[in-house]
C-alpha cells in the first residue's frame, strides 16, 4: 500500500458520521447492499449513541430517549417470564412490539433499549454502526470500497484528502 492510500483512508476516517454515510450512499447499489449486509448483520448499540431512561407514568417501565439531540424512541416495559425471571420488552411509539430474529424479550434493560434503537430510524443507530464499520476496515479494503464510487466523486475525494492542512476541502 502506498502512502497515498493511507492518506485517503485517514481522510475518510476523519469524516463525520453523516458525511461518511452520505458518501457511502453514492456507491453503486450492489456495493452498498453488500456493505450493509455485512456491517448491519446484527444489532449493536454503537458508540456515540447515548440512551436515557425516563419514568413513564402509568407503565411499569421507561421511555427510551436518544440524546444529543433528544429523540423519543419508544417504551420499555418489565415483566416476569413463565419461570418468574424479570425480562424487558421494547415497544415502538406506534405500539408495535420490537422483535429481532425472533427475540422479543431481553434479560437486560440495556439490551432491550439497544433493540429498540436498532429498529427506530430516528435513533441513527444503523447509520452510526455503518460508519463505525467502514472506519474499522483495513486501509486496502477501504480503498477498494471507495474505488466503486463514481469516478468524479472518487476524484473529488482524493483531491480533498491531499489538500494541505488548514485549507478548505
Amino acid at each position: 500500500m502506498s502512502l497515498r492510500d493511507g492518506e485517503l483512508a485517514h481522510h475518510i476516517r476523519r469524516l463525520g458520521n453523516h458525511e461518511l454515510n452520505e458518501l457511502l450512499l453514492q456507491l453503486p447499489k450492489a456495493s452498498f447492499a453488500a456493505l450493509v449486509e455485512v456491517a448491519l448483520a446484527r444489532p449493536v448499540l454503537p458508540a456515540g449513541l447515548v440512551l436515557r431512561f425516563e419514568p413513564t407514568p402509568g407503565v411499569d417501565g421507561w421511555t427510551v430517549v436518544a440524546c444529543a439531540p433528544r429523540r423519543r424512541l419508544g417504551i420499555l416495559t418489565r415483566d416476569r417470564d413463565a419461570d418468574g425471571r424479570l425480562d424487558y420488552r421494547a415497544w415502538t411509539w406506534t405500539g408495535d412490539q420490537v422483535q429481532l430474529s425472533g427475540i422479543s424479550s431481553w434479560r437486560r434493560r440495556g439490551d432491550a433499549a439497544a433493540a429498540l434503537a436498532w429498529v427506530t430510524p430516528v435513533s441513527g443507530a444503523r447509520c452510526l454502526a455503518l460508519a463505525a464499520h467502514v472506519r474499522a476496515l483495513p486501509d486496502t479494503a477501504l480503498h477498494e470500497l471507495l474505488w466503486a464510487l463514481p469516478r468524479e466523486r472518487f476524484d473529488r475525494l482524493v483531491e480533498a484528502a491531499y489538500q494541505p492542512e488548514g485549507t478548505a476541502a
